[in-house]
């Protein structure tokens, strides 16, 4: 491999769908959808079996819909403290092969497993059959795990063989693999980056990864570097773990009261999270130099990515800036509904440490934030916010 590092992604096929036919054996040879009540906002289709998905079924359209594509197709409530449950119990799992774990929604994680070769004498696809193994042995679910030495990579391994599939993306073979796979199979490339990089003939990952990282930047920002480091397998970012991330990362996260569907609606939300995370981050007397952002949508599918900046931060208009930018690449002007976002800063270093700032960031910028921050202690946070018309 290209470095030393081992990177599993494992992802829980069907996840919602196969743990209900787990729990109700009956449904096993049915199209069957998990939905939710028709004459609520959660009338929709959550999640579906392989069966209900040669129908045409797709997540995230109302049920009548898929009902006319599979009018035998059987809806069921969703039960999420069982797929908590169950989650937990794979992340037991995986857990006795490494403690470096970054999950990715209820179903799916990376994990670093590198050290832990030598330690289970076993070479990567043979470490990554034997969890599989476990997990339907003891589960009785299925996964699919990509093996690859970064996370995007990975990523894309896990996704080439569904259901119970094992991938590995080495040196080998992973130019050939990226020639056949479609920019739109990466993790972080939505419909509206899609779009501008076909107007660019980028239609192949490999296409992608022959574009000059100058021309991205140009076009995309930071986030074209980011792609471009992404598709070329370049990523020495350790993974995050819940376990760590209190002293290792300053992060929030939150569920919108309603379904976000306006680029307005969701400049609020990030400022919102932009100054929470802005006075952790003076509170504990830290500097932030990446920034990750998760979004998830009504669908509960998932998109995320992070970028390294080439100096420290501390302020939320940073924080909003680069939060802001992610969310618009990745999701465009006319997105999927919004259920939830989560901003993270990590890579962090203490005040009293030598550091580069932003150039627009100074002593004066510094004590006006803390100012602020002790108006808000006294008046609530509503007292002073980011103006409305605050450009990125």
């Amino acid at each position: 491999m290209k470095s030393k590092r081992v990177i599993f992604h494992i992802d829980m096929n069907n996840f919602y769908a196969s743990v209900e036919c787990k729990l109700n054996p009956n449904l096993k040879n049915y199209a069957v959808a998990v939905a939710g009540d028709p004459n609520k906002r959660t009338g929709i289709i959550l999640a579906k079996n392989y069966l209900a998905k040669a129908y045409g079924v797709k997540t995230g359209e109302a049920i009548w819909e898929a009902k006319q594509k599979c009018p035998t197709l059987i809806t069921v409530a969703p039960h999420f403290d069982k797929y908590y449950e169950i989650s937990e119990q794979a992340h037991k799992i995986y857990y006795q092969y490494t403690d470096l774990i970054e999950p990715f929604g209820i179903d799916e994680c990376w994990l670093d497993v590198t050290d832990s070769l030598k330690l289970f004498n076993s070479t990567p696809m043979e470490l990554a059959k034997t969890i599989q193994d476990r997990i339907f042995d003891e589960l009785g679910l299925t996964v699919s795990i990509g093996v690859s030495w970064a996370k995007t990579l990975a990523k894309l391994g896990s996704d080439m063989r569904k259901p119970r599939g094992l991938t590995e993306i080495n040196e080998d073979n992973y130019i050939e693999t990226i020639k056949k796979l479609k920019i739109e199979d990466m993790i972080m490339i939505g419909k509206h980056t899609a779009k501008k990089l076909h107007l660019m003939n980028i239609y192949s990952l490999y296409d992608l990864y022959l574009m000059d990282p100058k021309i991205l930047k140009h076009h995309f920002g930071i986030v074209g570097l980011y792609l471009h480091n992404a598709v070329s397998g370049i990523d020495d970012d350790r993974l995050i773990s819940p376990k760590d991330e209190d002293t290792k990362s300053v992060g929030n996260g939150a569920t919108a009261v309603h379904d976000m569907t306006t680029l307005e609606e969701i400049k609020d939300f990030i400022r919102d999270l932009s100054v929470k995370i802005a006075r952790r981050l003076r509170q504990h007397k830290f500097y932030a130099k990446t920034i990750h952002l998760s979004i998830k949508f009504a669908d509960f599918t998932y998109l995320s990515a992070q970028n390294t900046m080439d100096h420290y931060f501390s302020n939320e208009q940073d924080i909003y800036n680069y939060a802001y930018e992610i969310f618009y690449h990745l999701a465009g002007e006319k997105f999927a509904p919004v259920r939830a976002l989560r901003i993270c800063t990590s890579n962090l270093i203490s005040k009293d440490e030598e550091c580069q700032m932003n150039l627009f960031s100074n002593i004066k910028n510094e004590n006006l934030c803390s100012a602020i921050d002790n108006l808000r202690e006294k008046f609530g946070d509503n007292i002073i916010n980011l103006a409305k018309d605050y450009k990125v």
